[in-house]
C-alpha cells in the first residue's frame, strides 16, 4: 500500500503547480468581484492540490529533484512558489496578521529565487544557450517575480515595489527573444505547445503589480503596458482554441493562470480608473469568464489523468 501511494506521488506532475496557481489566483479574484462563495472554493481546491505537492516533496524528494534536471520542468517549477504566494492571500482572510502565514510568504519569495538560481546554474550557465533551448516557460522563471509586489499589500509593501522593477526588466529583454521563439524559431514538440499560452502572462502580471504597489502611476507607462498585454491577449486566446485538440500533457496547466492575471490586471485598471470602467468592466467579465472556463476544463482533465494514474 505504501509503495501505491509512492508511486501516486511520482505520478504527479509538477507542472500542476500551474494549474494550483491558477486556481487560487482565480478564487481571490472571484473573493474580489464578490463571488466570495465560489472564490473560496477555487481556493480550496487549490489548497487540496497543493497538500498532494507538499507529500510529493516530502515523500519522493530525490525523484523530484531528478525531474528538475528537466530544463522544461525547471523552468516551471517555480509555479510552486507563487502558487504559495497567493495562497498566503488566501490564508491571510482566514488568518488576519498570522506571523506564520507572513513566514510562509517570505519563505516562498526566498524558495522562488532559489529556484531561480538553480535554473541559471544547471541550465543556463553551463551550456551555449541556443534558441532551442529558450522556451515560454522562461518568463515563468523570471517574470514570476512579478507575484510577489501583487500578493506583498497584505504583507510587506516595501518588498513588492523593489521587486517590481527586476520583474518588468526581465519581460523587456525576455518578449522579443520568447516572441522569436514561438512565431519564427518554432521547432516546439506538440506537448510543449500549450506553454505558448504562457505569451500572455507576464505583461499583465507586471500591469497588475504595477497597480498594486504604486501610488504615484505613469499614465503613459499604464496604457502602453496595457495595449501591449491585451493584443497579446487576444493573440493568445485565438491560439489556444485549437491547442484545446491536443492530446492531454501536463502542460495544460499553462492555459490557466496566463488568462486569470490578465483579467486581474483588467479589473485592477478598472478600479483605478474608474472614468474608463464603462469599457474596463465589461472587459474583465469578459476576461474572468474566459479565466473561469479555461481553468475549470484543465481542473477536469487534471483530475481525470490522476484519477487514471491513481
Amino acid at each position: 500500500m505504501k509503495q501505491l501511494f509512492l508511486n501516486f506521488l511520482k505520478k504527479i506532475p509538477i507542472p500542476i503547480c500551474g494549474l494550483i496557481l491558477g486556481m487560487v489566483s482565480l478564487g481571490n479574484l472571484l473573493y474580489s468581484k464578490g463571488f466570495a462563495f465560489l472564490g473560496n472554493c477555487f481556493d480550496l481546491v487549490g489548497l487540496f492540490f497543493m497538500f498532494l505537492i507538499m507529500l510529493k516533496l516530502i515523500f519522493t524528494i530525490r525523484h523530484l529533484l531528478e525531474a528538475l534536471k528537466d530544463p522544461i520542468i525547471g523552468s516551471v517549477s517555480p509555479t510552486f512558489t507563487m502558487a504559495w504566494m497567493v495562497i498566503c492571500v488566501f490564508l491571510n482572510r482566514i488568518f488576519p496578521h498570522s506571523s506564520l502565514v507572513y513566514f510562509i510568504w517570505l519563505l516562498a519569495i526566498f524558495l522562488h529565487f532559489l529556484l531561480m538560481a538553480y535554473f541559471i546554474a544547471l541550465h543556463i550557465l553551463p551550456q551555449k544557450v541556443g534558441m532551442i533551448h529558450v522556451y515560454p516557460s522562461w518568463f515563468i522563471t523570471f517574470v514570476g517575480l512579478g507575484v510577489i509586489p501583487n500578493t506583498a499589500t497584505v504583507f510587506n509593501v516595501e518588498i513588492g515595489r523593489i521587486v517590481l522593477w527586476p520583474a518588468v526588466l526581465f519581460y523587456l529583454i525576455l518578449l522579443p527573444i520568447i516572441t522569436h521563439r514561438i512565431f519564427i524559431f518554432k521547432k516546439m514538440h506538440e506537448s510543449t505547445l500549450p506553454l505558448i499560452t504562457i505569451l500572455t502572462a507576464p505583461g499583465s502580471l507586471c500591469l497588475a503589480a504595477y497597480l498594486t504597489v504604486t501610488e504615484n502611476k505613469s499614465n503613459l507607462f499604464v496604457f502602453c503596458l496595457f495595449l501591449l498585454s491585451q493584443l497579446i491577449y487576444l493573440a493568445t486566446v485565438l491560439l489556444v482554441i485549437p491547442l484545446l485538440r491536443l492530446p492531454f500533457y501536463p502542460s495544460y496547466a499553462a492555459f490557466t493562470f496566463p488568462l486569470v492575471i490578465s483579467a486581474t490586471a483588467v479589473h485592477l485598471l478598472a478600479q483605478s480608473y474608474p472614468s474608463f470602467s464603462a469599457l474596463l468592466t465589461p472587459l474583465s467579465l469578459i476576461e474572468l469568464v474566459i479565466a473561469f472556463l479555461a481553468v475549470t476544463y484543465v481542473l477536469i482533465r487534471y483530475s481525470y489523468f490522476l484519477v487514471k494514474k491513481a
